[in-house]
């Protein structure tokens, strides 16, 4: 069974809603979920086991500012099972508006973590998105690094819109085979809305949008030295080396953005340092 947390975790601290789910702290409009690896493992556990369908989504800074300006993009992200905290910059805001027990919780991290107890758990797994060759590839890392894991199937669909015959036909796919998770590696915001869009119709497992976790579990793309993850500036890394000028104006454009987020989050601290859990959804 997955490891119980210990008793300074997040189930030991009073930030539960009447139904159980976590309280959040919002950033701008958007409400994300203050948890470590170990609180959204055990969470998912829970979730598979009640056999109801839910769906996960992993929120970096261009998530949070999407959500400023896209209403539906932002319901889509404050409705879900977990919004976990995957940019380094909405780590910090939660540090600085004293947030307890937040740490970050990346796409590719959650996927592996998840693929070590998936055998033990009797966990089982789909992977929608990304190119034939690159699913083709995970599958072989997977038999590899993860024997006893279960591959229910794999789709990676056209670089279109979807029909709704296409739609149904992995829809009608998913809740046939039942995998406990269903991997979605569609890029932000394309995997959100294709969650949303799906979740109604799917009857038990839990969908996870993962951006480019697949290329990662491949070694098609690696992390960057752990100092320069701490430090916000994995994107950084993999911009400055494939797209330089982009890189360049994102983050004219996007720090001092951060900058005023991180300066509200330490207002807000000050503001609530008496009370309770600041900014609680």
């Amino acid at each position: 069974m997955v490891q119980p947390r210990s008793q300074s975790s997040r189930a030991a601290r009073d930030h539960s809603d009447i139904g159980g789910r976590l309280q959040r702290y919002s950033i701008g409009k958007m409400a994300v979920s203050p948890v470590t690896m170990a609180d959204a493992i055990e969470i998912l556990a829970k979730q598979i086991r009640s056999r109801t369908a839910a769906y996960v989504c992993v929120a970096n800074l261009y998530a949070t500012l999407l959500a400023r300006k896209d209403d539906e993009f932002c319901r889509i992200q404050n409705q879900s099972l977990l919004t976990v905290p995957d940019g380094m910059p909405l780590v910090w805001y939660a540090w600085l508006a004293g947030v307890p027990g937040v740490e970050r919780v990346t796409g590719p991290d959650l996927l592996m973590e998840v693929l070590k107890v998936s055998a033990r758990e009797g966990f089982t797994h789909y992977f929608y998105g990304d190119t034939q060759e690159t699913l083709s590839g995970m599958a072989q890392v997977i038999e590899s690094r993860f024997p006893g894991v279960v591959i229910e199937g794999m789709h990676s669909p056209p670089f279109r819109e979807l029909t709704n015959a296409e739609l149904h036909t992995t829809i009608d796919e998913i809740n046939r085979l039942k995998p406990s998770f269903v991997w979605v590696a569609l890029t932000c915001p394309k995997q959100e809305r294709w969650m949303a869009r799906v979740l109604p119709e799917i009857e038990s497992s839990v969908l996870v949008g993962v951006g480019a976790a697949f290329r990662f579990l491949t070694g098609f793309y690696r992390h960057p030295p752990k100092l320069l993850q701490l430090c916000g500036l994995e994107g950084a890394f993999w911009r400055a080396r494939h797209h330089p000028l982009y890189n360049l104006w994102w983050y004219a454009y996007h720090t001092p953005v951060c900058g005023l987020l991180l300066a509200k989050a330490l207002a807000h601290r000050f503001r609530y340092r008496r009370g309770g859990p600041p900014q609680s959804q």
